[in-house]
């Protein structure tokens, strides 16, 4: 969508052909079945679009964090196994059954709650159970695993489908010795399960970062998010050749005027004009997800151009050579002619993770797919 046919003064486009690629690419790397992640609305990216484009590609389950964001992708007639990553309240409980959504079972108070809900309605629910294995957020202890499963049997109403936990460090370091000391938790966890004849059919391990380099922590599947979505999976490493970027984020010229010498420019005048200088009003601001931090820049005319004065709530301004036009196309993330800013490049400036720096683009900026758009 270029300046000249967009309705809006900001927006953010994304490439499902290449969420489609980027899919196929992770499941040949990984070379085990994908739990597709699209917690907080994809990162942003639109949760029922992305869903659909992974699944197409491969994907055979998908995660959110709340129940909330599982109900939107049944709404939208996604019929996928959904799991459920965090705290569901009773009221969510029993809307979960109803739609066959999968819940996180991190304690014996939630096998309690689940089969209590499930019995009432003479139903089963189905859960993955939550190991903690050196994360220290939701999950039992491993040595309480195997008696967490036999109290949720004997209980009644719950079908333990799958076994999971969360690595700390795996994005990280590959082998950094926490990962190292996770991955053999989990396996004894389920060395123990199948002992016991009671391991379940689904354990995972490995997110974006362990799909790509951690074959020991792939188990039954991998759970892969960001990847998909063409954000790097190690940070000490370069934008991985086999993936493709999605996110273009983009505006358009307010105005531009040229200012005299000495004319302050923004809040507090961090920002005087030394000489007269051309400057453009963008409709973009910390407001819509474009932190209020130093060195900012963008793409116009296919050159970098500086972010002068303090970001506002709704807008910020540029310094440019020379005078361009009203609706003149302005990237914040992506490629314009030979220059590109990709959220690699975002992370040192804003300090921060690819993943909040694209969860944190607000929704009033509008999401379009282009590929959608041809293809339709």
């Amino acid at each position: 969508m270029d300046t000249k046919s967009s309705p809006f003064p900001t927006w953010v486009e994304i490439d499902l052909n290449a969420v489609a690629y980027n899919t196929r690419a992770v499941l040949k790397i990984a070379g085990a079945p994908m739990m597709a992640v699209v917690k907080s609305n994809a990162y942003g990216f639109g949760a029922p679009q992305i869903a659909r484009t992974v699944l197409d590609a491969g994907a055979g389950q998908l995660a959110v964090a709340r129940f909330g964001e599982a109900r939107v992708l049944r709404e939208a007639g996604i019929t996928a196994p959904v799991l459920v990553f965090g705290m569901v309240t009773q009221p969510e409980v029993d809307e979960a059954i109803a739609q066959e959504v999968t819940l996180t079972l991190h304690s014996f108070e939630t096998a309690k709650q689940f089969a209590q809900r499930a019995n009432a309605a003479g139903r089963q629910v189905r859960v993955h159970l939550k190991v903690d294995t050196g994360f220290g957020r939701l999950g039992v202890l491993p040595e309480e695993v195997i008696g967490l499963v036999r109290t949720s049997y004997e209980l009644g109403g719950i079908t333990v489908d799958g076994i999971y936990s969360h690595l700390a460090m795996a994005d990280e370091a590959p082998d950094h010795p926490v990962t190292r000391q996770q991955i053999e938790r989990f396996s004894g966890v389920l060395d123990s399960l199948q002992a016991a004849g009671l391991r379940p059919r689904w354990a995972h391990l490995g997110n974006s970062a362990a799909a790509f380099g951690l074959p020991a922590a792939r188990f039954d599947m991998v759970r892969v998010g960001t990847a998909l979505l063409g954000m790097k999976p190690f940070y000490f490493q370069p934008f991985p050749t086999e993936l493709q970027r999605v996110i273009r984020w983009k505006a358009q010229v307010a105005s531009c005027r040229l200012l005299p010498a000495g004319w302050g420019v923004s809040y507090g005048h961090e920002y005087i004009t030394v000489a007269p200088e051309w400057i453009a009003t963008l409709p973009v601001g910390y407001g819509d997800g474009f932190r209020r931090l130093p060195g900012n820049q963008v793409l116009i005319e296919g050159q970098r151009a500086p972010v002068v004065g303090r970001v506002c709530n709704d807008m910020c301004m540029v310094r440019l050579p020379h005078a361009v036009p009203a609706g003149t196309e302005v990237v914040l993330i992506g490629r314009q002619g030979g220059e590109e800013i990709t959220t690699d490049e975002l992370i040192d400036r804003w300090h921060t993770s690819q993943a909040d720096i694209v969860s944190s683009i607000n929704l009033r900026v509008p999401r379009v797919y282009p590929s959608m758009e041809r293809s339709g």
